[in-house]
């Protein structure tokens, strides 16, 4: 085992190059993986308008009714009944909706006289229409109890509006990134990263040792010597496999200590490390084919950085593939 044991001494030549790739794969993974967009939000969660309201009406228990559950339904916002202040509120937007209670509207509602709240809103604000359909909802299930649910008194009937009100009805939400699978975890984005990495890596490792061996006079030199051609070629071949399963090894490591919280509960380690150890294959054949018509270590590392750059942006780990034009598909396919 001459030469394999003469692999890996050469290889220790290249152990800066190959640290720097790891590095920077590493801090590229930390990077990205950990600022990637958030899960979407399925549950639902309704607006919580700021809003004031001027009770005018005294001590009507139908107004006070309208209050607690335009407390609920938003965010109540204590302030006095003073023009200029209010005012200053909806300026500086610490209430969006002021809402006015004027004197006798309990009594106008209940015998079914003309009676209106009034309103003071922000200029083009949306979530006005929210508190509007709070208030007319609250108003028109007190007139369903009063109309069909017999006679009662101003507090029975705002306490039964509200408990109908209440209830809550779950909802779900399908938004257009859950359906279309945009979301990406954090260790997609690892492994996504991962393929320039070890494609790096293992470029740079096995084209230097094919570099190494393929020196002319050393060339000659093992031609000459009494390990046959094959079992040195078998032996080479077992050093490319064991560095590149190290490489391999290291980067898997990797991925369960970044996101092993997430990634082992999603039962896709197992997916995740044979879709990596295929692609090694790979990266050891181009290697092996790059350290076969390279000579010098200075074209060498233009090679890997050209290969392992180029076939990255073209394969959609650096740009998503989405945003890539027909022509480039094409070329990328065929890479």
């Amino acid at each position: 085992m001459q030469v394999f044991r003469a692999y890996f001494k050469v290889m220790r030549g290249s152990a800066a190059s190959l640290a720097i790739s790891l590095s920077v794969f590493l801090g590229l993974a930390v990077l990205f993986s950990f600022i990637a967009p958030a899960a979407a939000t399925s549950e639902f969660e309704p607006a919580r308008t700021p809003v004031a309201v001027i009770n005018r009406d005294g001590d009507a228990q139908l107004a006070q009714g309208l209050v607690d559950y335009l407390g609920r339904a938003g965010r109540l916002v204590p302030y006095p009944d003073d023009e200029e202040k209010l005012q200053d509120a909806l300026f500086h937007r610490r209430v969006e909706y002021i809402a006015i209670i004027p004197p006798g509207f309990s009594d106008a509602f209940m015998s079914g006289g003309d009676c209106a709240i009034q309103k003071v809103i922000v200029p083009k604000s949306t979530s006005s229409h929210y508190v509007d359909m709070s208030i007319n909802r609250f108003l028109n299930t007190v007139k369903l109890h009063r109309m069909y649910g017999g006679e009662g008194s101003e507090a029975e009937l705002a306490a039964a509006a509200i408990a109908d009100l209440a209830v809550d009805i779950p909802v779900s939400l399908k938004t257009g990134r859950a359906v279309s699978g945009e979301y990406r975890p954090g260790y997609s984005y690892y492994y996504a990263y991962c393929a320039y990495a070890l494609l790096a890596m293992v470029m740079m490792g096995v084209s230097s040792i094919m570099i190494a061996f393929n020196q002319s006079d050393l060339y000659l030199r093992n031609l000459c010597g009494p390990i046959p051609r094959r079992n040195m070629s078998l032996q080479l071949a077992l050093g490319h496999g064991v560095f590149t399963l190290g490489c391999w090894a290291i980067l898997v490591l990797g991925s369960l200590i970044l996101h092993g919280q997430s990634l082992i509960p999603s039962g896709l380690v197992g997916l995740y490390s044979l879709n990596t150890l295929a692609f090694a294959a790979v990266c050891t054949g181009i290697g092996f084919l790059v350290g076969s018509f390279v000579k010098s270590y200075g074209a060498q590392s233009g090679a890997v950085n050209v290969i392992a750059m180029g076939m990255s942006f073209l394969g959609g780990v650096f740009v998503p593939q989405s945003i890539m034009s027909k022509q480039v598909l094409a070329v990328a396919k065929f890479l």
